[in-house]
């Protein structure tokens, strides 16, 4: 359906098993006393975690790295050779990378861990690590000639399994509300290209795929992770179609992304809902908060700014859809059309709760919410698997879905007790890879109690 315009471009040295991401500006940076901390909390803390777990998973004892095998990379600064070659700053730059069969982990000093810092905060550069010592446990496990996509999914999935321990257990190293959201933005930075193969010898994943693997070791812990050269996580690959797609990127027109949602999002639910009445582009309205006159009522309630300001929603009373256009218009430019679409789909399966009579969807608890986002990945899946005509998903639209949700939250200024964003591309994940029946509202209630 919708194309993904030019993502971050990806660098991958032979030796490295993280992707790098650009920097924009020139290497100035120097550590802040917080990102200082945060490393060191991380080394003692992956320590503690691998001594206890690695026994467990392997039978045997733990080797840990040496903290001078930890090599904060910087120009003029020695390191050692990697599995016989000289290993120097330019390097590392960008970068971080645990060279296998020589034992260290270096990484990037001056651009890679202090613009994680910058961008998500202090935090990030202990989920890279965590990533990092996810390579050394495959080496130790003698898993190092695996296929590279499922030694980076596993390393993903190690580093969630930590940093859940750290959010239960974490003695040097503390979790805080908005690390995780924070973990979704650090995997958006260091995902694959669009478009890139899981064959290809340096492909660590796209961001949903890698994101999948962190919520795997989140939620299952390490012993799940082991299991991934045996039993691979589902990798969602979308080549391409042709070179002249490649070169454009099949971007839908801004005009046409809205209408072609319409149309796809009719399409499914008339095929999975029984008592599904369709809503068409009358039933979309946009506004511009920055203009008053424009914000629409709903039913009596005269909405004010700070409710309707970068925001979609369903107005159950009046039955429509209603967008800040501003702001969709800067998903549209900054992340693409799906991420347009992604949005317009949540209040669009808030509409289909109304004709089900889900409890409590006046209300826009938490289980209505995440089952809003389990139906958007069941609505997906159905463009990923050519079951919807006109439609299909392309390189990078759910990279794009994650993105927009991140920005949303941001935009929105949500607050709650819980990671509500990580959790809501978690439902979105089980519906796009369970199917729309897996949406089963009782069974999200009861996953939100447990919360």
């Amino acid at each position: 359906m919708v194309r993904l315009r030019a993502a971050f471009l990806v660098v991958v040295l032979i030796m490295s098993v993280l992707a790098a991401i650009p920097v924009a500006r020139a290497a100035t940076n120097t550590t802040t006393p917080g990102y200082q901390s945060v490393l060191t909390g991380a080394i003692a803390e992956l320590q503690r975690y691998w001594a206890r777990e690695y026994p467990d998973l392997y039978g045997e004892r733990y080797q840990p790295i040496p903290r001078a095998r930890i090599i904060a990379a910087r120009p003029g600064v020695k390191m050692p050779a990697c599995q016989g070659h000289k290993t120097v700053y330019a390097d590392v730059r960008g970068n971080a990378f645990y060279c296998l069969e020589s034992n260290f982990i270096a990484y990037d000093d001056v651009q890679l861990m202090p613009d994680l810092a910058d961008t998500f905060g202090t935090f990030s550069v202990a989920l890279v690590l965590a990533h990092e010592w996810g390579h050394a446990v495959q080496d130790r496990a003698g898993n190092g000639d695996q296929q590279t996509v499922y030694m980076e999914q596993q390393a993903d999935c190690f580093a969630g399994a930590f940093l859940h321990h750290v959010a239960e257990n974490g003695n040097s190293l503390t979790l805080k509300l908005g690390d995780l959201e924070a973990s979704l933005g650090a995997m958006l930075m260091l995902r694959d290209a669009p478009g890139r193969s899981a064959a290809d010898p340096s492909a660590h994943g796209s961001a949903f795929d890698r994101i999948g693997a962190f919520q795997d070791g989140f939620e299952s812990g390490a012993e799940k992770c082991a299991t991934y050269f045996d039993d691979p996580p589902v990798l969602v690959e979308i080549p391409f179609s042709s070179e002249e797609e490649a070169q454009s990127q099949g971007e839908v027109s801004a005009e046409d992304v809205i209408p072609l949602a319409v149309k796809l999002l009719n399409a499914f639910y008339s095929q999975v809902e029984p008592n599904y009445e369709p809503l068409s582009l009358r039933d979309i309205t946009s506004f511009d908060s920055s203009k008053r006159s424009t914000i629409p009522k709903c039913g009596r309630t005269t909405l004010t700014l700070k409710q309707v300001q970068n925001r979609v929603f369903y107005c159950i009373d009046d039955g429509y859809i209603a967008f800040d256009d501003p702001f969709l218009q800067r998903i549209y430019d900054e992340i693409g059309d799906f991420g347009v679409a992604s949005l317009i789909a949540n209040p669009w399966a808030t509409y289909v709760q109304t004709i089900q009579d889900i409890p409590g969807v006046a209300g826009n608890g938490l289980e209505v919410v995440f089952q809003s986002d389990c139906y958007s990945g069941g609505w997906a899946a159905a463009l990923f698997n050519g079951a919807l005509e006109g439609g299909s998903l392309s390189p990078g639209d759910l990279d794009e879905f994650v993105e927009a949700f991140l920005v949303y939250s941001r935009a929105r200024g949500v607050e709650a007790n819980v990671p509500i964003t990580f959790l809501r591309v978690e439902f979105f994940r089980v519906g796009f890879l369970e199917g729309y029946n897996a949406c089963n509202y009782d069974d999200i209630a009861a996953a939100v109690a447990n919360i």
